[in-house]
């Protein structure tokens, strides 16, 4: 009986020496797939801001409006051949019907 008390505490201090190594063991595990995913989602997190930087670089057309002077107009006017003034010239004989009619 005395011996077999014995063997149940030594048994004890076996099983509590076991799952000390085995925590430190996996603790070890732990911290280093820790490491690792932290590294690949580093790796990651640069991947999809490059991604992004290209996609707006492709995707994104700044548009960068000037005012237009009436010498500046006049110029551009001046500059157009006979077919683009008749053009214009008609666009503006449009744009002056329709502002009448909604005068009216």
């Amino acid at each position: 009986m005395k011996e077999e008390l014995k063997n149940i505490f030594l048994m004890g201090l076996g099983a509590m020496s076991m799952t000390n190594d085995k925590a430190q063991d996996l603790k070890k595990e732990l911290l280093a797939k820790g490491e690792e995913m932290l590294e690949a989602g580093k790796v990651a997190n640069e991947e999809l801001k490059h991604n992004i930087k290209e996609s707006l670089k492709e995707n994104v057309t700044v548009v960068v409006k000037e005012e237009v002077s009436k010498d500046k107009l006049k110029e551009t006017i001046q500059s157009l051949s006979k077919e683009e003034k008749e053009e214009l010239l008609k666009l503006l004989k449009e744009e002056t019907k329709k502002k009448d009619e909604k005068q009216s």
